[in-house]
């Protein structure tokens, strides 16, 4: 009982102190919170219309024009072309890894997936889970990682191709029992 009774009269003492924080100094005696709070905010606007802004100095060194735009560089570069024609190379897969974690009703695979970019006319790859495409990355892509809710021993496939304009390439595939 006298834990509680030296709490409560720690809490009431800085809840008096820091209320007398916060309440103006200059007011007249007597005055309710709503006109002490009316006075505050006052002395505040009246304090903020009464500053003036200060110049700012600034170092004789310091050039206070703009300086004139540079001229463009006239040099063209040759275009890029839009497409190259064939099929891009195979991806050839470096390495995979994975772990899981229990998320309470099955398991998070988190799988890491290295392939070698063998082509130079991709646009892109594609990653393929158990037939679905899953991703599409930009061209000269090495790395994916994928996280998947999976049930304990289920089959996982996975396949990466690189395409363009004139198609897929092959597949680089793996399969794996999944959180055994």
């Amino acid at each position: 009982m006298m834990k509680v009774n030296k709490i409560a009269s720690t809490i009431l003492l800085l809840s008096l102190s820091l209320s007398a924080c916060n309440m103006p100094t200059n007011t007249p005696p007597g005055l309710s919170i709503e006109e002490q709070a009316g006075t505050l905010a006052a002395q505040t606007l009246e304090a903020k219309q009464n500053q003036r802004p200060t110049e700012t100095q600034v170092p004789a060194n310091t050039p206070t024009k703009a300086l004139p735009p540079t001229p463009a560089s006239t040099a063209t570069t040759p275009p890029t072309p839009t497409e190259i024609a064939g099929l891009p190379a195979d991806p050839s897969l470096k390495k995979w890894d994975f772990s899981c974690s229990w998320n309470g009703a099955n398991n998070d695979l988190n799988v890491t997936i290295e392939w070698t970019d063998k082509s130079s006319n991709e646009l892109g790859f594609l990653i393929i889970r158990n037939g679905t495409e899953i991703a599409n990355l930009t061209p000269n892509t090495s790395q994916y990682v994928d996280t998947y809710a999976v049930d304990t021993g289920v089959t996982v496939n996975y396949a990466i191709q690189a395409y363009n304009n004139s198609g897929v390439s092959g597949q680089a595939t793996f399969s794996f029992a999944a959180c055994q």
